[in-house]
């Protein structure tokens, strides 16, 4: 093993160590740090193993893009922290991936797969779009104060939450996020396959729509003040109750779909499924059906009887 791998992969573990052994008492969700903090080590040393060949390339390109996103995110944390506001990684969140997958690009040495008419004007394009409009949306309502759960989390953990924002904000989101990024690392350098771009970008518009539309919708809904208290069960939101969720993963799947242009591409399919149960039964869909059930009683059980959670074929209430 190279001394720079070597060190590279210390660094990792050691980090990994670090992150678990300082875990807060308090933490809720223990599960998710002890399976995610490893996982970066775990990875790089499969990358030592099958260096070379089209696989080695890709996981190289994913790992370039990894190291850019926490840097991202690191700088990410340095200012929410500046400015006691961490919602800033709300904005930070599609930045990450498309960091992932223009670092994986730009890194490709010469002669690669992803040079020349590859899949890399496809992907990129996608996810920069995609960037674009959720950082102009996150921004609007994630700059001027800290929202939740981030306020509760500072007021929960105290003086330690000046450390420990790090680990429980940025480095679990990163590691998620860098999971769900293997498509794009792993389509940036495949060949062009007009097959998968077409079936990839379709299915990736279908959820960009989705989620774009729900979204117009939601934010609508919340500017008139006669809503307030309200239920948005009209549009998209009359289809499934999570219906920007629903689109964030199917976009997911359109960037596997470009990423099976490459030889290993099957591989990334952890990202999309990931992606899929993090956002309708992980963590995102579920945080937001305790609190409308919290906030909106009776006439939420009545919207969640009448409307499927996540997906549009299922009418069983969870």
């Amino acid at each position: 093993m190279p001394a720079i791998d070597a060190i590279v992969l210390g660094a990792l573990l050691l980090l990994a160590v670090a992150w678990l052994a300082k875990m807060p008492k308090k933490t809720k969700g223990k599960a998710w740090h002890f399976t995610l903090a490893g996982i970066p080590a775990a990875l790089f040393a499969l990358g030592i193993a099958v260096r070379g060949g089209a696989l080695g390339e890709a996981l190289s390109a994913w790992f370039a893009g990894g190291l850019a996103a926490a840097t991202l995110l690191f700088v990410t944390w340095v200012l929410g922290s500046a400015k006691r506001n961490h919602g800033f990684m709300d904005i930070a969140y599609p930045l990450a991936p498309t960091v992932v997958a223009w670092t994986a690009f730009l890194s490709s040495p010469p002669g690669t797969s992803g040079t020349g008419a590859g899949m890399a004007p496809v992907i990129l394009s996608l996810v920069s779009l995609w960037a674009v409009r959720l950082v102009i949306q996150t921004h609007a309502q994630n700059h001027a104060e800290e929202r939740q759960p981030y306020a509760a989390w500072r007021q929960a953990f105290g003086t330690q939450w000046s450390w420990w924002s790090l680990c429980q904000v940025y480095a679990l989101q990163g590691v998620t996020l860098w999971l769900w990024a293997a498509p794009l690392a792993f389509a940036v350098v495949a060949h062009f396959s007009l097959v998968w771009a077409v079936v990839g970008g379709g299915v990736w518009l279908a959820g960009f729509t989705l989620q774009a539309v729900a979204d117009r919708q939601l934010t609508r809904f919340r500017a008139d003040p006669a809503n307030r208290g309200k239920i948005l069960d009209t549009g998209a939101w009359s289809i499934v109750r999570q219906p920007n969720y629903l689109g964030e993963a199917v976009m997911w799947w359109g960037y596997f779909f470009c990423a099976l242009a490459h030889p290993f591409g099957f591989l990334t399919i952890v990202g999309p499924l990931f992606a899929t149960w993090f956002m309708g039964f992980g963590s995102a869909g579920p945080f937001k059906e305790a609190h409308m059930r919290r906030t909106r009683g009776d006439a939420w059980k009545a919207y969640c009887q009448r409307t499927p959670r996540f997906f549009p074929w299922s009418r069983k209430t969870p």
